[in-house]
């Protein structure tokens, strides 16, 4: 007989949890706190599945899949990639077909704003002079990197842009100010698109195929696994997390998170920085 978790005075059996990265399970430093790698841990020897979900590229995510040592699935950019663990098999990949991706660029491109389009193994920066007036952007870079097997580069070219990552894109994301005015302008002329659109910060605007989210990428694991919504857990922060804290029923908002993501959890966790996850899941689902 498998374990039973009690969260909250009810016997629950949490046998799937997602995780988001940014201001979630990742500290304050953008490494994992010491309680949450042993916490994820302790869950992994219980037989509980693990899932990294994050808007992260998968090759970017899985450096930290491979350091948890717990070989958790890997669904990145928003949902529109599933793989089974850092060394794969991709199970499912949601990607832009040529009339979306097209309209997408065009709406981007004409914003004026600096964007980013994602791709199987690059990020390409469009409009990228404009990145220099924003000093967070300055590890937006061109370069080349691996993660084992696996190659990841990022491109600062706009020829190549339209010639390699106009083909079967993930998602394009649109980089400006907080609640920058133009966001709204490209959501007016994508909008007859019916695109899924989310946000992991104020200063963003992440576009993905209609449909895609992270919520439609943990459903299609849970059934995959063959687990009931009510025997789901996920944390998350931001906006761009709520379809997944929608599905799970045992949905836990960070105390650090936006104050919308608070009032739709079920459960608050502590502070990112003080390693909430681990807390949360040692008091809750460990003890």
């Amino acid at each position: 007989m498998k374990p039973r978790n009690r969260i909250g005075g009810r016997n629950l059996q949490i046998r799937l949890i997602a995780f988001d990265m940014d201001d979630t399970l990742l500290g304050a430093d953008g490494q994992f706190p010491e309680i949450n790698v042993r916490a994820l841990r302790a869950c992994a020897a219980r037989g509980i599945y693990l899932a990294l979900n994050s808007g992260r590229s998968f090759e970017t995510l899985r450096e930290f899949a491979c350091a948890l040592d717990v070989n958790p699935f890997v669904i990145s950019v928003n949902g529109a990639r599933i793989d089974e663990g850092p060394d794969g098999p991709t199970l499912l990949e949601s990607v832009y077909d040529e009339a979306h991706t097209q309209a997408v660029y065009e709406a981007m491109r004409a914003s004026g704003l600096y964007y980013t389009v994602y791709t199987r193994g690059h990020t390409y920066m469009g409009n990228s002079s404009q990145r220099f007036l924003y000093s967070r952007f300055g590890h937006h870079y061109a370069h080349v990197s691996r993660s084992g097997p696996y190659v990841y580069e990022m491109v600062d070219d706009e020829e190549r842009l339209r010639a390699e990552g106009l083909i079967r894109p993930y998602k394009f994301v649109a980089l400006g100010t907080a609640h920058d005015p133009r966001f709204a302008e490209i959501l007016e002329r994508i909008a007859p698109l019916g695109m899924s659109v989310s946000s992991s910060r104020a200063d963003n605007l992440e576009v993905m195929m209609p449909g895609v989210d992270k919520g439609s990428a943990l459903e299609f694991l849970a059934r995959r696994l063959e687990i009931p919504p009510e025997q789901v857990m996920a944390f998350g922060d931001n906006t761009n997390d709520l379809p997944m804290l929608s599905y799970a029923g045992a949905s836990v908002a960070m105390a650090n998170g936006e104050e919308s993501v608070r009032r739709a959890a079920r459960f608050v966790a502590p502070h990112h920085a003080e390693g909430g996850v681990g807390k949360f899941l040692f008091e809750k689902v460990l003890s």
